[in-house]
C-alpha cells in the first residue's frame, strides 16, 4: 500500500512565493519552504525595493524592482535555502563530475603519449591548469576543453563522455 506520491521532479517545483519584510518566503511541491534574504539578492538588497513578485512557472521566480528591473531566479538557486540538504548534494556531484573529467583528461593524455607539460603547451593551457584539471579541483571552461580536445587530437565529446556511450 502506498501512503503518499510525489509529482516527479517536485524538489525543483515552486509552489508559493511571498514578500515578507527580510525576504521571500518560498514553498516547493515536496513540502520544502524557506527563506531567501533580500540580503543575499544584490540587485535588490531590501523589501522596499521591489513592485512585484511572480512565479510564471513552477521553475522561475521573477521579481520587478521599483525602477522596473526584471531579475529571474530559477528554481536551483532558491531550492538551497528550502533545504539544507541541496547544496551539499550538489556540491558532491559536481566534485564526482571534475574528477571522472579529470581521470578522463588523464587518462586519454597518458594514451597519447603525452607529459602533462607537453598537452599544456600544445593547448596553450598552464600545466598548473591542467594539473588542476586531472585532479578534480577546477571547473574548465569551454574554451580550454575545446583546446585540451584539439591537442588529444579528439572532439570535446569524446572529453566529455566515454566512447562506449559516444557509439550507442
Amino acid at each position: 500500500m502506498i501512503d503518499a506520491v510525489l509529482v516527479r521532479n517536485a524538489n525543483r517545483m515552486m509552489t508559493v512565493a511571498a514578500l515578507l519584510e527580510h525576504g521571500i518566503e518560498l514553498s516547493f511541491a515536496d513540502g520544502a519552504k524557506g527563506l531567501i534574504p533580500y540580503t543575499d539578492l544584490p540587485e535588490i538588497g531590501e523589501r522596499a525595493a521591489l513592485s512585484t513578485l511572480a512565479l510564471p512557472n513552477p521553475y522561475e521566480l521573477v521579481l520587478k524592482t521599483a525602477q522596473g528591473t526584471q531579475i529571474e531566479i530559477p528554481w536551483d538557486f532558491a531550492r538551497h535555502y528550502c533545504d539544507k540538504f541541496y547544496r551539499p548534494t550538489v556540491e558532491a556531484i559536481a566534485m564526482r563530475g571534475r574528477r571522472t573529467l579529470g581521470e578522463r583528461i588523464r587518462r586519454l593524455r597518458s594514451s597519447a603519449g603525452l607529459t602533462q607539460e607537453a598537452l599544456a603547451r600544445a593547448a596553450d593551457i598552464g600545466r598548473v591548469t591542467l594539473v588542476r584539471l586531472e585532479k578534480g579541483e577546477q571547473t574548465p571552461r569551454f574554451k580550454t576543453l575545446d583546446a585540451i580536445a584539439k591537442a588529444l587530437g579528439i572532439r570535446v565529446s569524446e572529453l566529455l563522455v566515454e566512447s562506449e556511450f559516444l557509439h550507442q
